[in-house]
């Protein structure tokens, strides 16, 4: 973190922001039991884990950027038949989400190991070996419901405003020069902050993502099926999925609550487990 704030000297105003906040609302427990008082502290810490004041438009104009350097250091998989079925099955499932008011773009990438991300903006982007690892389709769109949590949530947002302050990222907004906020997103990418979420992050998006692909009429079950795999390639392929869990840890607990979920879901007939369509893109890319 020393780091960014060298290459960002705005950033120490952050430090005197956060300190001048605390104090405030510290002032108000003057005679308080130290309990109180750290509770407080408590409060103010997950609040400020879960703060976003930025538009759409703010998110995109940081999302955009972010791809356009992202894109140049990733190998874009140009298959139509495997991209066009890709963007159709994210598609779906973003008009079922509960952010369905933006545009979202679906993408497959060439590298290896099994991984997925979300960028602020609505960009979503998919390995090919994730496709290779999914059995079913329907374990393939919790992996897509599950990132577009994330982007529901506004994850990467809120990071971000967590890490650099509110009034740093508002100042590189709406700063006319866009050099600057090209410097950031040089920076957040060499970092790799919009992918550490926090556990709370991670829960909240498997919640999203369980009812997305409900709601879509797709199999909830793929996405506890899908953590069953890793597991499997947890002991005999560590390799293949070091990426995803470095960015998507999987303990127990978060299988359990992705089956507590599924069990309290009204009973729904009709839903989709796979598609030929899905089985056909395995064969191409095997």
């Amino acid at each position: 973190m020393r780091q960014l704030y060298h290459l960002h000297p705005k950033l120490a105003i952050r430090n005197y922001l956060l300190t001048a906040w605390i104090a405030a609302i510290l002032s108000f427990c003057m005679g308080c039991s130290f309990n109180t008082i750290g509770n407080v502290g408590n409060t103010l810490l997950e609040a400020a884990s879960d703060v976003n004041i930025f538009t759409d438009a703010e998110e995109l104009q940081i999302g955009k950027a972010y791809v356009a350097q992202h894109e140049r250091n990733v190998k874009i998989y140009t298959d139509p038949v495997v991209t066009n079925y890709i963007n159709d099955l994210g598609q779906s499932l973003a008009r079922h989400s509960k952010r369905n008011n933006i545009v979202y773009t679906f993408k497959v990438v060439n590298t290896k190991g099994i991984n997925a991300y979300a960028i602020p903006g609505g960009f979503i982007y998919v390995h090919l070996d994730l496709i290779r690892a999914a059995k079913t389709e329907s374990e393939l769109a919790a992996v897509l419901g599950h990132e577009i949590g994330h982007i529901v949530g506004r994850h990467s947002m809120k990071r971000l405003t967590q890490v650099y302050g509110i009034e740093i990222l508002k100042q590189l907004i709406l700063d006319e020069d866009d050099s600057e906020l090209q410097k950031f997103v040089t920076e957040i990418l060499a970092a790799g902050l919009l992918f550490r979420y926090s556990r709370d992050h991670e829960r909240e998006s498997d919640f999203y993502g369980v009812q997305n692909v409900y709601d879509a009429g797709i199999n909830p079950e793929g996405a506890a099926v899908f953590f069953e795999t890793l597991r499997a390639k947890r002991g005999s392929e560590p390799s293949a999925i070091e990426k995803f869990l470095s960015t998507h840890p999987v303990p127990n607990e978060r299988v359990l609550n992705v089956r507590n979920q599924i069990s309290k879901l009204p009973p729904k007939s009709g839903l989709r487990t796979d598609s030929s369509r899905f089985q056909r893109i395995k064969r191409r890319i095997r």
